[in-house]
């Protein structure tokens, strides 16, 4: 069980793992449906017909909800963060900047 570790201790999928996900999941619902229809029909029991169908969903939880490696082939490179000049009179200018902008913006809708 050791290999599943890393797995279950990453816990990320990328932009093209969350689509990847969504069309395995809407897949496996629909198969499931057909399947769990099909055995209903073939051997007349509602039960099975719902049993099968109840399997079907937890295989889809299985592959969908957990975080499997294939769900992060294209991870996110972020860019890095940049600190901010030294100087603490650019700080401050850039704050009254954005003050008075904001400030601007408050009274703006009412021009007639």
């Amino acid at each position: 069980m050791e290999f599943l570790k890393p797995v279950f201790e990453s816990g990320r999928i990328d932009f093209a793992g969350q689509r990847l996900a969504s069309n395995v999941s809407s897949a496996l619902v629909v198969g499931s449906a057909v399947v769990a229809l099909l055995t209903g029909l073939a051997t007349q029991q509602l039960s099975l017909c719902f049993y099968t169908y109840v399997c079907g969903i937890v295989l889809t939880y299985a592959v969908v909800l957990l975080p499997w490696p294939p769900y992060n082939r294209n991870p996110v490179v972020w860019l890095s963060r940049k600190v901010p000049a030294a100087s603490s009179d650019s700080v401050s200018q850039s704050l009254k900047t954005l003050v008075e902008d904001v400030s601007d913006d408050s009274d703006g809708g009412s021009s007639e």
